[in-house]
């Protein structure tokens, strides 16, 4: 009994041991990147306050794996490629970032920072930010602007569609962020602009 009981200790060391021994591979990581931010184009507005809320991202979207989507409707997530920060908080950052920029006369709020008096809102929800397998970058959603009264002032959906222009991860992020800020939220920026000269 002893016995059975030294080889079963040892094979369950050995087990641990060639467990350990095993290597990974190793992951990449990403960010999205705002490269055209500094030759972006001042858009004129009266002086606002808004809230930029947090971007919600569909649920498949929320882990840190890239997905790439089929047609069918298959969702692969990637193990080895994996978004450096959750695609909701760089959305979220990049995204006032760009605005803060751009439309200067607002006074942008995110996160818990709330303004005294009242402000406007703007939601962002993303259903679809991924590319298919046949190279093609797909971002899809909607957007509101709140009023200050809790009026809905402007809001829109967007639906972009994007040839890659290489294949790998890496030209899938740079199509996604340049598909973000040229395709989504200029066309946004502009929006904005008109409701708040209004």
């Amino acid at each position: 009994m002893r016995m059975d009981k030294r080889v079963l200790l040892l094979l369950i060391l050995s087990w641990l041991l060639a467990a350990c021994a095993t290597p990974t591979v190793p992951s990449n990581e990403y960010l999205l990147m705002d490269n055209g931010l500094e030759k972006s184009q001042l858009q004129a507005t009266k002086e606002k306050a808004v809230r930029l809320m947090p971007i919600v991202v569909a649920h498949y979207l929320a882990g840190n794996e890239i997905v790439l989507v089929t047609e069918q409707g298959d969702v692969f997530r990637s193990q080895n490629n994996l978004w450096a920060e959750s695609l909701s908080s760089q959305l979220t950052r990049l995204t006032q970032q760009r605005f803060e920029k751009v439309l200067p006369n607002i006074t942008w709020f995110g996160g818990q920072r709330l303004p005294a008096s009242a402000t406007a809102l703007l939601n962002i929800e993303v259903d679809n930010f991924y590319a298919d397998l046949n190279g093609i970058i797909h971002i899809s959603g909607r957007w509101q602007v709140i009023s200050a009264l809790g009026e809905l002032s402007a809001s829109n959906t967007f639906n972009v569609k994007t040839e890659l222009q290489s294949d790998g991860y890496s030209s899938m992020v740079q199509a996604l962020s340049r598909s973000w800020f040229d395709q989504v939220l200029n066309p946004m920026v502009q929006e904005i602009a008109r409701v708040f000269n209004e």
